[in-house]
């Protein structure tokens, strides 16, 4: 058993019950407890993890990424609906597919149901406010001592995906907690409508208190009493108030057009309810649990399940696309475009505010609008990162003055590198060059270049180079923000070549220093794979090495290369790469070393406690 100071304990058991559903070899059997929430042995739960994680080098991981994706920091919870269970319907088959593209899994049995402990209060049932209780645990658990301890690495809850009953469940925690990507399978909109289907399974249910349902309980399937204060937890719940579920949260609702129980019109309903942010999925010819109708004359060529057409199959196809990490990208560029000022209502901004068609600028976005752990936004409009800027045309160096009032730019790049590029006219700019203008060793020569061109997930051994030769600069810019230099009428841009590297590695100390999670500060790091679109010039560049990579990369250069199975392509590609999880594997590095970012700031910045609380006051509002 492994327990953390969270009180989170984790209890790793072989699977206690003879199931039609056999574990995976990289699948695990455990219950999660809570000694707040749970009174016996807690949540019933099977982790599926990456089968990457069966290789033990990065160049094996790296070599066989056509086959498995990288194991992810990012965690996929599947949750059941009325009286199922964590193997029901299309959960396994989901959990397998979503493993081999990189994410962790977890599907679980909520309490009272499945191999979980019983409820809390048997009088009660299984309410929402248990159910919600249910996920915190997990959301805990996720960040939690317990979970490194087991698995090497905490990480984030990404995605819940939720059949029927339990999205009621997803959607009333998701108002507390923020989770990017909500997935709504056949999700009851009106819930008024769950007392008229009690009322029709049995016309006594109030009178008697409840009704007998028929379910799977600790491996035999058993009637089990469903209290009527269970069936009104989720019948009387007001669903208009799932629109306070945080505006960056993206909501994928997936109904079927021929469901016997859930009428079609919950899907107009949800997505009404998150304009903006909402995508539907109608899928064809099947009834509540995905299951064909009679006759199906099956034109998808889709397997059988229980004699019927299995559009589980289809509806698992469709969300591991949805989930691929190009649309995940998407998805946060739009729920992330617009900064809506904490303070001010009416103060909406374009996080882009410089349209590379109108200012020949790359990648040029405001840092701000980030809401940091204790509540407070990263301030908008005061700071903002780039490309090389030294083509800038006068429309957009003119508005960069006077709507952006910007009035300092530090230019990240080697001094050389910033005369052969280029410096941007009109402005007071301060060549402040990351790695202190400092000639590397050969080794750490071959060790910086092997960790920018073999792959992303190698870019931590780099970036670690550049932090520890940079740390006079980094105090430098900070010390501005120290006295008070920076606001909206004084704002700054800060910039390398792309935008990128040197540029990521201080807007990640910029919005780690404010407290924004470390989940949010590594997707702000991969919004560079959409600004860098534009920069024709340094691609062009890059791709134009060629056979170079292998001499870059030092005497054994194409062995080096032959290990990760990339090319002089790929190795191109991988430099100008900006990947989720490259940025999160630097900050997991950087944590381990430093401890915080308060550590960090204290001990290699040398700041005082008052200096870094300072610095915080200018950043948030």
């Amino acid at each position: 058993m492994v327990t953390d100071k969270q009180n989170i304990s984790v209890n790793v058991v072989d699977y206690p019950y003879d199931t039609s559903v056999p574990l995976l070899d990289n699948e695990q059997f455990f219950y999660i407890r809570d000694e707040k929430r749970h009174k016996g042995r807690g949540l019933a739960a099977i982790l599926t993890q990456p089968p990457s994680v069966q290789y033990r080098t990065l160049a094996e991981r790296v070599k066989n990424q056509s086959k498995y994706g990288f194991p992810s920091h990012k965690l996929v919870l599947l949750i059941h609906g009325h009286q199922s269970f964590k193997n029901a319907l299309y959960q396994p088959l989901l959990a397998d597919k979503l493993s081999q593209e990189g994410y962790y899994v977890l599907r679980i049995d909520f309490r009272g149901l499945g191999d979980s402990e019983d409820c809390w209060d048997p009088k009660l049932g299984r309410t929402i406010k248990q159910d919600v209780e249910d996920l915190t645990t997990i959301y805990e658990f996720v960040s939690s001592e317990a979970c490194k301890l087991l698995l090497g690495r905490t990480l984030t809850l990404d995605t819940i995906v939720a059949h029927s009953r339990g999205v009621i469940s997803m959607f009333e925690f998701a108002r507390e907690v923020y989770v990017p990507n909500l997935i709504n399978c056949c999700g009851r909109f009106d819930s008024h409508g769950l007392l008229l289907k009690a009322a029709r399974r049995s016309p006594t249910w109030e009178a008697d208190g409840g009704f007998y349902c028929h379910t799977l309980r600790f491996g035999e399937w058993q009637d089990v009493w469903i209290p009527k204060a269970e069936t009104l937890s989720a019948g009387t719940l007001d669903s208009s108030k799932f629109k306070e579920i945080d505006s960056g949260t993206w909501v994928l609702s997936v109904y079927t057009a021929t469901d016997p129980i859930i009428p079609i019109t919950a899907a107009a309903g949800y997505s009404n309810l998150f304009a903006g942010r909402h995508t539907l999925n109608i899928v064809p010819n099947c009834d509540h649990n995905f299951y064909g109708l009679p006759d199906d004359p099956n034109k998808l060529n889709l397997s059988l399940r229980k004699g019927k057409v299995n559009y589980g199959v289809y509806l698992v196809k469709e969300l591991v696309e949805y989930l691929k990490e190009e649309n995940q990208l998407e998805r946060f560029y739009k729920t992330h475009q617009l900064i809506k000022s904490a303070k001010n209502e009416g103060d909406v901004r374009n996080r882009w505010c410089l349209p590379y068609e109108f200012s020949q600028i790359s990648n040029f976005r405001d840092v701000g609008g980030y809401t940091t752990g204790s509540g407070t936004q990263v301030r908008p409009g005061i700071m903002y990162r780039c490309a090389n800027p030294n083509e800038a045309t006068a429309g957009a160096l003119d508005y960069m003055k006077s709507d952006l009032s910007v009035n300092k730019i530090f230019d990240l790049r080697a001094t050389n590198e910033a005369i052969e590029g280029g410096i941007i006219p009109e402005f007071d700019v301060e060549n402040l060059s990351f790695n202190n203008n400092m000639t590397l060793s050969p080794e750490e020569m071959a060790k910086h270049y092997q960790g920018m061109f073999l792959s992303s997930y190698n870019f931590p051994q780099a970036y670690e180079i550049v932090l520890e030769n940079s740390l006079p600069t980094i105090r430098h810019i900070f010390e501005y923000v120290l006295d008070g230099n920076v606001d909206e009428k004084h704002a700054i841009v800060f910039h390398c070549t792309a935008g990128k590297d040197r540029t990521g590695i201080l807007g990640m100390l910029i919005l780690g220093i404010a407290g924004v999670d470390v989940d949010t500060i590594s997707h702000d790091y991969e919004l560079t794979t959409l600004g860098l679109c534009t920069e024709k010039r340094l691609i062009a560049k890059i791709n134009g090495r060629g056979d170079k990579f292998y001499t870059i990369l030092g005497p054994k250069g194409r062995e080096i290369a032959a290990a990760y199975g990339v090319t002089p392509t790929e190795m191109a590609a991988n430099v100008l790469s900006s990947k989720y999880e490259a940025m999160r594997l630097f900050i997991d590095s950087f944590l381990s070393k430093f401890g915080s970012f308060d550590r960090f700031f204290y001990e290699q910045l040398k700041f005082n406690k008052i200096e870094v609380e300072k610095i915080k006051f200018h950043l948030t509002i």
